[in-house]
C-alpha cells in the first residue's frame, strides 16, 4: 500500500505537465467585445511620449515626438473576437488584424504603409499583440476585468533609438 501513494502521486505529477498549456476557457470568452474609449481613465499619451524622448538629443527630440504622435493616437473604438485558434482586433472601423493566437507572427501593412509582422498569444492571462518593424516594436498587452465590463491596453514600444521604452495604458468600457 505504501508503495501505490508515490507512484500514483508520480503519475499525476507527470500527467500535468503532459497537457499541453491553454489560455483559459473563461479568459477567452470574456475579451470578446466592442469597447469604447475612457480619457479619463487612461494615460495621457502625449505626456508619456514627452518622458519616452526628454533624453534625446534636441535635434531629434521633434521627429521623435511627432512619429510617435502619429502612431499612438488612441483608438476610440477597439472590437476584439478570439477563438483558440484565432484573434481577431479590430480599431475604429479599420479592417480587423487576424492571427493566430499561438504567436505566429503574420505580415500586416499599416494605412501610412509601413510592413510590419504582427504576431498574438496569450502571456499569463493577457492577450499580447505584438508589431515588428525594423526599428522597433510595439506590444498592446489587453486583459479584462473579473466583470468583463473593462478593457485595459498597455501599451509598451521599444526601439534602438529611443532612449527609454514609451508605455502608457488605455482603458475601454464595454459597449
Amino acid at each position: 500500500m505504501r508503495h501505490r501513494i508515490p507512484a500514483l502521486f508520480a503519475a499525476l505529477f507527470a500527467l500535468a505537465f503532459a497537457i499541453p498549456a491553454q489560455a483559459p476557457a473563461q479568459g477567452v470568452a470574456s475579451l470578446n467585445g466592442s469597447y469604447t474609449y475612457d480619457a479619463s481613465a487612461s494615460d495621457d499619451v502625449h505626456q508619456a511620449i514627452n518622458t519616452a524622448v526628454q533624453r534625446m538629443n534636441f535635434a531629434m527630440r521633434p521627429i521623435a515626438r511627432g512619429r510617435l504622435r502619429k502612431t499612438n493616437e488612441p483608438y476610440k473604438r477597439v472590437v476584439i473576437s478570439n477563438t483558440q485558434s484565432q484573434v481577431s482586433v479590430a480599431m475604429d472601423g479599420r479592417p480587423a488584424i487576424v492571427t493566430p493566437a499561438n504567436g505566429t507572427p503574420v505580415d500586416w501593412t499599416r494605412e501610412d504603409g509601413e510592413k510590419l509582422r504582427v504576431s498574438t498569444e496569450w502571456e499569463n492571462g493577457t492577450l499580447e499583440q505584438t508589431f515588428k518593424a525594423e526599428d522597433g516594436q510595439r506590444v498592446n498587452a489587453y486583459s479584462v476585468s473579473p466583470d468583463g465590463r473593462t478593457l485595459t491596453m498597455n501599451v509598451t514600444i521599444t526601439s534602438p533609438r529611443l532612449p527609454r521604452p514609451l508605455t502608457y495604458k488605455l482603458v475601454y468600457r464595454k459597449a
